[in-house]
């Protein structure tokens, strides 16, 4: 069961475990949450604001806040909520400007915009609160902007597990000033009550 590699010893069954771990978290982490990739064929195309551009090019945002309606099982036109949907919700209840998402669009979807911080000591206190969720804003060289939907903190404190529409689930550091944390909270609606006459 053991072979020599580099000069090392590696016990294939201790990888073997340590594989099977690793996936297992894979799987468990999107057991609990919902994954959507921006450049799905199934809405990649999709018409995404007000120039013609579209959830592929435009969408990390949308796709961030779909995947958070997925996980409260919250719907757009009745149906589960993907990006694509989520856009043409979007489009058809002037929720755009220009592509821009106009945040208090999404109240009666049940996402309420809260705050936006900039340092990692504001937005600490939100993890692992019942109903709020974390997007985080990554901001990269040349002004280049994308989304990501953070779930976790990792033990280290700065880094944490994230959901990136674009990449995959992965685990990203953020950068005080340069990055933002845009915290929702889901209020469900209250059904409409029947009066008895």
């Amino acid at each position: 069961y053991q072979r020599r590699v580099h000069g090392d010893i590696i016990d294939l069954k201790i990888m073997k475990i340590a594989l099977l771990l690793v996936i297992a978290f894979y799987i468990s982490v999107l057991q609990a949450n919902i994954f959507y990739k921006q450049c799905d064929p199934e809405w990649a195309d999709t018409i995404h604001g007000q120039d013609g551009s579209t959830v592929c090019k435009k969408g990390p945002f949308t796709t961030c806040l779909a995947m958070i309606l997925g996980d409260e099982s919250l719907t757009c036109f009745n149906e589960k909520c993907h990006p694509g949907l989520l856009a043409k919700w979007l489009n058809e209840h002037d929720g755009f400007a220009h592509n821009s998402i106009l945040i208090d669009k999404l109240a009666p979807l049940g996402l309420i915009y809260q705050n936006t911080f900039f340092t990692l000591n504001e937005f600490k206190p939100y993890f692992g609160r019942k109903n709020y969720y974390v997007i985080f804003k990554i901001t990269a060289g040349g002004g280049w902007e994308h989304y990501q939907v953070a779930d976790a903190i990792d033990k280290d404190g700065f880094s944490f597990s994230v959901r990136d529409p674009y990449y995959a689930l992965q685990t990203t550091k953020f950068e005080d000033g340069s990055d933002q944390a845009i915290i929702f909270k889901v209020e469900r609606q209250n059904p409409p009550q029947l009066i008895s006459l």
